[in-house]
């Protein structure tokens, strides 16, 4: 499989290059970052992205006007990147996600089973950890996880979502869901969700120690994602077989 990498000087871009010349059915077909882009020569299967968002909107316009597949992990996405998904995904597929962690994306499917299975007598919070670089809070991963615990209640959540409790004095409200980021050291990423009740509370936590597995996890959804048809499909459809 040849693989274009945008965002190859980064973090999982390096992981990315990384495992893909130790594997001798994968190659390296082009690179792009922050100081170069694709040539007009550039070709390949598909198209991995772990960039910021004004490289992967690019990436994105290049490969449907190239016709070549796209995995998407770069978060922090503006409206221009969403807009330039959507165009895409009418010419070739997508996989857009927060996080290519297996276990993140089973965290995902859990917490939204518990948010329905659980009444509203369970608040939901959400707290995460990541090393002291990050720059998007909360991160792109307990977004999802609030968008995935709000979508199973019936809630929409902008209407219920509070980042800072700090900035008004008064007792929570039915149906809110919070968010606490905290940096520093060399954190991978930590994620949990809790559902508080008086009386008990359940934590469902995902803890990464190795950023390999987000490219890891990039490589097996780019292995699936090859000879699909265009659209947008999620993370978890394409590895955790319907969950």
């Amino acid at each position: 499989m040849r693989i274009l990498l945008s965002g190859s000087s980064g973090v999982i871009g390096r992981h990315l290059v990384e495992l893909i010349e130790a594997d001798a059915a994968l190659s390296l077909s082009g690179a792009a970052d922050r100081e170069h882009f694709f040539d007009d020569s550039a070709d390949g299967d598909v198209l991995i992205d772990f960039s910021h968002p004004e490289l992967t909107r690019r990436s994105l316009e290049f490969a449907a006007r190239r016709k070549i597949p796209a995995v998407i992990g770069t978060t922090g996405l503006d409206e221009a990147c969403l807009r330039a998904i959507e165009q895409a995904a009418n010419r070739i597929p997508v996989c857009v996600a927060a996080n290519f962690s297996l276990g993140v994306n089973l965290l995902l499917a859990l917490a939204a089973r518990t948010a329905a299975s659980l009444g509203p007598e369970y608040e939901i919070e959400i707290s995460e950890i990541h090393h002291r670089r990050k720059l998007d809070a909360p991160s792109g991963t307990a977004l999802a996880l609030g968008q995935a615990v709000a979508k199973a209640r019936g809630l929409d959540l902008d209407g219920v979502r509070v980042d800072d409790r700090s900035r008004h004095r008064a007792p929570r409200q039915p149906g809110e869901i919070g968010f606490q980021a905290i940096r520093g050291g060399d954190v991978a990423g930590e994620h949990t969700v809790y559902f508080l009740a008086d009386g008990e509370r359940l934590e469902l936590t995902h803890r990464a120690t190795d950023r390999r597995i987000f490219a890891r996890g990039a490589l097996l959804a780019a292995e699936k994602l090859v000879g699909r048809p265009p659209g947008r499909v999620d993370f978890a459809s394409l590895v955790l077989d319907g969950f």
